[in-house]
């Protein structure tokens, strides 16, 4: 028969007042820190990879859409500028080419330089088709309405 210890001191006894019945409480639970186990780590990983997924999701529809109200308040404020004219000379042309790589489509932006009779400059983009028609040296009015290219009519 195993031997029984029974301990006198109140901190191990519980009354219930009720009844007027005392307990022996014959463990105590431990109440220091303990490592995570492994066991532990995997209810910790379920949340914190959908909480990861969702700022993945959060921060790309973010950018995509800061970039559609970048687009729409640049093209309000354009709209709300006048159409200037201006004497200008063509300083330079260039080609920027995006994309392309394995079976991927290329897109292709088209800019020119103007420089004014002030002698300050403007880069604007323009289409393929306006570009084709516009030579360095080339001297006219340019029409423009705030960051838009709109015309430029060649002198003779």
């Amino acid at each position: 028969m195993p031997n029984l210890f029974i301990h006198n001191n109140p901190k191990y006894i519980v009354t219930n007042d009720k009844t007027n019945t005392e307990t022996i409480i014959l463990s105590q639970v431990n109440t220091q820190p303990t490592q995570p186990s492994s066991s532990d780590i995997v209810p910790i990983f379920s949340l914190i990879f959908p909480i990861f997924v969702i700022g993945i999701f959060a921060t790309v529809f973010g950018l995509l859409g800061f970039a559609i109200y970048k687009g729409i308040s640049t093209a309000a404020y354009n709209r709300k500028q006048p159409i200037i004219s201006r004497e200008a000379k063509v300083v330079s042309k260039r080609q920027h080419v995006s994309g392309g790589g394995g079976n991927g489509s290329t897109s292709t932006s088209y800019y020119i330089t103007f420089e004014f009779t002030d002698s300050s400059r403007e880069e604007l983009g323009l289409s393929g088709r306006e570009y084709a028609l516009i030579a360095e040296g080339d001297k006219g009015t340019l029409y423009s309405q705030g960051t838009w290219f709109k015309e430029f009519k060649r002198q003779f």
